[in-house]
């Protein structure tokens, strides 16, 4: 079995990152600040070239399933996570492992806090952090960063954490980020067109492939983002910016006026309307409105944490309230936490969270370290150029 040094794997992505200082006061956003940041042009980091398939007992669960902790990396808005920490801790009845966080977190009992101590470039780890998979005890699957070439630290993180927690990893080979990954209890994963033109070196069947083979999913749901096949108009083209499954049976959509999300979140609705939950009942569609302003503000950005919904609040808005009763209709106890820095930026709790499965309120049963084996990859290696990092053209381009 291929031993692996913890403190290695953090001195490689601290070489490896760009220059560029991690500033909680003027944290970078969800896309490509050309100003800062530059790619170098090679390969991620811990390219999963050598690392064991999921095994076939392993899956993704729902988010809605149980929770056994929730992952943050500290890197900015240190007012709302700290928000999200107490409500992990504390109406959600979850661990928190705070990647580069403090020693403690004021209201947080230190028997559910672990500090992970690793280099960040940001704060988004729905997007480069691990995806829980479980057979009973958990898993992570470790995917390529789509900012892997400029936030080195950051694409390091679900092995850093796998053997700081000893979990097992198993490396995807194909650009994911988790927030335009979600999937229900039986199997079905929604997405946006995004992950395909991130992999555009492969086919949308090879892709697909990938998705199954390694979260175990079976079916597979392709939505449009907002200015699909343009740039995407929230800077991130994903999933979670618009829809929302609360249970197997129940999607809270996002619903606005505002082009051009109007046309993808209709899209969205249309699908749903017309297709059947997975015990073939017609879905249930609860909706709440959605503006763009300075930004794609949305209540669908939340983190589900064993029955307790934790949702943005805008100190802009006068939807809060609908949107608690959105949440609370479909069963969850509802903890509000203030966005409105992180949502100008690309992103809100959802984006800034990342949950790992298992049984709520105990200590997580660890599984073995998968054997390395051999396995044939292709990336696109070629870094991104000019322009809006966030725009589907320059990914294109660059690939």
């Amino acid at each position: 079995m291929k031993k692996i040094n913890f403190l290695s794997l953090i001195l490689l992505g601290s070489m490896a990152s760009n220059a560029f200082a991690l500033d909680l006061n003027n944290p970078l956003p969800n896309w490509i600040d050309q100003s800062r940041e530059k790619a170098d042009g090679k390969a991620p980091v811990m390219a999963p070239t050598r690392r064991g398939v999921t095994p076939s007992d392993f899956r993704m669960p729902a988010e809605y399933e149980p929770v056994a902790a929730v992952t943050i990396g500290w890197a900015a808005y240190t007012p709302m996570l700290t928000g999200i920490a107490k409500a992990v801790t504390g109406l959600g009845n979850a661990q928190l492992w705070a990647v580069g966080g403090p020693a403690s977190i004021s209201g947080v009992p230190a028997a559910k806090y672990t500090r992970i101590p690793a280099p960040l470039d940001t704060v988004w780890i729905r997007d480069y952090g691990p995806f829980g998979v479980s057979n009973g005890r958990p898993g992570i699957v470790d995917s390529i960063y789509r900012h892997y070439q400029y936030r080195r630290n950051d694409d390091a993180v679900p092995g850093v954490l796998g053997r700081a927690k000893n979990i097992g990893v198993y490396g995807m080979p194909i650009i994911m980020d988790g927030g335009n990954l979600m999937v229900d209890s039986q199997g079905t994963l929604f997405h946006t067109n995004r992950t395909y033109l991130w992999n555009s070196n492969m086919s949308r069947e090879q892709v697909d492939n990938h998705l199954k083979n390694y979260l175990k999913v079976k079916k597979i749901v392709t939505f449009d983002y907002a200015g699909y096949p343009g740039q995407p108009a929230d800077g991130t083209g994903h999933i979670d910016m618009y829809v929302k499954l609360l249970n197997d049976n129940t999607v809270l959509l996002a619903v606005t006026e505002d082009e051009p999300f109007k046309t993808a979140c209709d899209k969205a609705m249309a699908w749903f309307k017309a297709n059947k939950a997975p015990n073939g009942r017609p879905y249930k569609i609860i909706t709440v409105k959605a503006w763009a302003t300075d930004a794609w503000y949305t209540y669908t950005n939340s983190t589900l944490v064993n029955g307790v919904a934790i949702i943005p609040s805008y100190s802009v808005s006068t939807e809060e309230g609908n949107a608690r009763a959105a949440y609370e209709a479909a069963g969850y106890t509802v903890a509000p936490v203030p966005s409105d820095d992180s949502i100008v930026a690309g992103g809100s709790i959802h984006c800034t969270t990342q949950t790992i499965p298992g049984a709520p309120g105990k200590a997580v049963d660890m599984t073995d370290i998968p054997e390395f084996s051999e396995m044939a990859v292709t990336v696109p290696m070629a870094p991104l150029t000019g322009g809006s990092s966030s725009t589907v053209d320059q990914l294109l381009q660059g690939f």
